[in-house]
């Protein structure tokens, strides 16, 4: 059920969901204490999400999940946990064949438009994110 989390720190560990549903949980512990979490959503819908041309989902189910929030306790913060916990939704995603993952990048645009970026998801002129397989 745990799983190690890449993220340079020790004991630090990743709960991920068993499948594909409407509501997707993630969970960082660090030792018994949770410090992180992310939640993706099937049901959420975004005005601004580009449609996929269909020649790029051919062998895909179809499914895009919106990224609710990903959140790091202030006290682990700066320390490659959101990073790696990002790269642990993204595999997940990509494993389990989903089409994309949009949402918004809230809060220091310039520092999370890098952020995001930086893992592959493109931002428009309002920080609407998105990455597609």
């Amino acid at each position: 059920m745990f799983q190690e989390l890449q993220c340079g720190m020790p004991d630090v560990k990743v709960t991920k969901p068993n499948g594909l549903a409407s509501s997707l949980f993630f969970h960082v512990y660090s030792g018994g204490n949770a410090i992180g979490f992310a939640q993706l959503s099937s049901l959420t819908t975004n005005n601004y999400r580009r449609p996929l041309p269909r020649s790029d989902v051919s062998d895909a189910p179809g499914v895009s999940y919106c990224l609710k929030i990903i959140e790091v306790s202030q006290n682990y913060r700066n320390k490659g946990i959101g990073s790696a916990l990002l790269d642990q939704v993204i595999d997940f995603c990509k494993d389990e064949r989903v089409v994309s993952i949009y949402g918004e990048a809230k809060g220091d645009s310039v520092g999370l438009r890098r952020w995001y970026e930086g893992k592959g998801f493109e931002l428009d002129s309002v920080d609407n994110i998105q990455l597609s397989f």
